[in-house]
């Protein structure tokens, strides 16, 4: 699939939105998005303070070229993107992820004191089983163009007056070649307590520019990492059973020294999620307290 490409002007846009963001990307953060290149199938991530538009074009280029390349099986064409992004000097996003760089392309602007936090689990694998084509650095992609997704986001970031959205993936890296799709972490990979301090890294960096900051995120697998930071009263449940039992409860996430407000919900990419009434009361409700409105819809954006 041909997707639609960011232009110069774009690109430079959602570059200064990341520097904006995270003045110093060195430390915790460094190691959180491993820009350095030390774990195996850490590519998704990009030095987003030395990236330039030409070294994504010849990235994105190379990658055209490699999915043409119909001889490779899937380890050496995870191979080869590998080395193409080691060659160019970034990654297959413009920083953290493709649906972080549209996002902000979407939502941010300079003015704005609030951010929404959005926290799914992991990317995909690099080379996906059913998936012929490889992710792009230029190629967008993001939460307005999936719309089965939307209901998992207030209804507020397709509008004008959205927060400023910040999209993460609490596991940054790709899965490797041919991988399963969902489910825990790949064995020996980055841990989750690992992940969490990135997390907070990331945290402490966007503290300093907003006061307001809401933390919403999908699936069970990143609840069980962060329902660790919340206060429960007894064991942790299970995501449906929060959301059976505490319906629209706006939990605290400690980060950072500060207590974030949390909504932690099931995930999108399941559509019978949010088909089940006591889970949509659940994100209805806790939107609501967070002063976010009603969930978004399935239809009815269309990117100008």
């Amino acid at each position: 699939m041909n997707r639609p490409s960011y232009d110069r002007n774009q690109v430079e846009k959602i570059l200064g939105a990341y520097r904006t963001l995270f003045p110093d990307a060195s430390g915790e953060l460094a190691r959180y998005w491993d820009t350095g290149r030390q774990r195996e199938w850490s590519y998704v991530t990009t030095d987003f303070h030395s990236a330039t538009y030409d070294k994504f074009a010849d990235l994105h280029a190379r990658t055209l070229k490699i999915d043409e390349d119909k001889t490779l099986g899937k380890a050496e064409k995870g191979e080869a993107l590998r080395i193409a992004s080691q060659e160019f000097g970034v990654g297959f996003s413009l920083g953290i992820c493709p649906w972080t760089d549209n996002l902000l392309h979407e939502t941010y602007a300079p003015e704005k004191n609030r951010m929404i936090i959005l926290l799914g689990h992991d990317w995909y694998p690099i080379v996906p089983i059913d998936r012929p084509s490889s992710g792009k650095p230029l190629g967008i992609q993001g939460l307005h163009h999936v719309p089965n997704y939307k209901p998992g986001a207030p209804q507020l970031v397709f509008t004008n007056e959205s927060p400023v959205v910040l999209f993460l993936n609490l596991y940054p890296d790709y899965r490797p070649p041919s991988a399963r799709t969902t489910g825990p972490l790949p064995k020996d990979s980055y841990g989750y307590n690992e992940c969490l301090r990135g997390l907070d890294a990331v945290i402490a960096s966007v503290s300093s520019r907003y006061q307001s900051i809401d933390l919403i995120s999908w699936g069970a697998n990143t609840w069980g990492a962060l329902g660790k930071r919340v206060t429960h009263e007894g064991k942790q449940k299970g995501i449906m059973n929060q959301a059976r039992e505490q319906s629209g409860k706006v939990l605290k996430f400690n980060s950072s020294g500060r207590q974030l407000p949390y909504l932690p919900m099931a995930h999108p990419c399941f559509d019978s999620n949010f088909r089940r009434d006591f889970h949509l009361c659940h994100v209805f409700d806790g939107f609501a307290a967070m002063g976010l409105g009603k969930p978004g819809e399935k239809k009815g954006y269309q990117q100008e």
